[in-house]
């Protein structure tokens, strides 16, 4: 009977035994299967608290740009308002003003023999167009220039009544700008404005720090690559062979810039006495608020 005791006992503890060693096994498996699991959901939450962050972060920076690009806009406004109305479009047209800009190009197109005359001015009575708030009176001249002279003059006319770089950008072309902007650097808005909103002037007259600065709020060359398509498909190629040199530095000194509103009502081109030279008649008006 004791012996029977005893074996008992010793089965009892041998299956306390298997059963704790299963156990352990068990509880063993599971601890591994929760490091696991702790491992897959550090490895799934830890980078998306870093996107968390990192889209956090940069709807701060955003929202600090915008601010900024509001408060950009506000001070332009008031500056450019002011030339548009003194200059630009003015209650009455600056004769002695405009017909200086007419002489200053003439003087420096005739240093480099781009032009061998030019014709008194001819400024009309004011036109009556039904614009609106707008009124025009027409001015004529008249030119024997070469070609490239020719260019030049042509690039005045076009370029009058510009402001900015911007104004001398075509919708698609700043639409271009700005989704090249959104794809690639979305923060660089304000830079993309700044840039927008240069002087004409100030920018023709140095063309690579301006651009520079730009491409630096960009780290592709994507953009740079966007930039250079547009700056050499648009008047702003117009403006820096017109400006760069001397003619724009006068033009500055003189305070000639920025030139009132002119277009093109017609021009008439006949052959010169010599090859490359041409008879150019230019009829334009002149722009200017009632």
């Amino acid at each position: 009977m004791n012996k029977y005791n005893d074996d008992c006992r010793l089965l009892s503890s041998g299956f306390a035994v298997t059963v704790g060693a299963l156990f352990l096994t068990i509880s063993g498996s599971l601890i591994v299967e929760h490091i696991q699991v702790l491992k897959d959901v550090q490895n799934v939450s830890v980078p998306l608290v870093a996107q968390l962050t990192e889209l956090e972060r940069r709807e701060s920076a955003l929202e600090e740009q915008v601010e900024l690009s509001q408060i950009h806009a506000a001070v332009q406004v008031g500056s450019i308002g002011e030339k548009l109305d003194m200059y630009v479009l003015p209650k009455e047209t600056d004769l002695d003003r405009l017909v200086a800009v007419f002489d200053l190009l003439f003087d420096n197109l005739s240093r480099y023999d781009l032009v061998s005359g030019m014709s008194d001015i001819e400024i009309g009575d004011v036109v009556s167009l039904n614009e609106g708030d707008v009124s025009a009176r027409s001015l004529t001249v008249r030119f024997a220039a070469h070609e490239e002279g020719i260019n030049k003059i042509l690039y005045l006319t076009q370029l009058a009544g510009l402001l900015t770089v911007g104004d001398a950008l075509s919708d698609d072309e700043v639409e271009l700008l700005f989704r090249s902007t959104e794809d690639e650097n979305p923060a660089g808005i304000v830079a993309l404005e700044q840039f927008l909103s240069l002087d004409l002037m100030r920018y023709a007259q140095d063309v690579r720090a301006h651009e520079d600065q730009l491409k630096r709020s960009f780290a592709s060359e994507a953009f740079s690559h966007t930039l250079q398509s547009v700056t050499q498909g648009s008047k702003l190629r117009d403006a820096r062979r017109l400006f760069e040199g001397d003619f724009g530095k006068k033009l500055d000194d003189s305070n000639l810039w920025p030139l009132q509103f002119l277009t093109i009502r017609e021009v008439e081109l006949k052959e010169g006495g010599a090859e490359g030279w041409y008879r150019l008649s230019l009829e334009l008006l002149v722009w200017e608020r009632s």
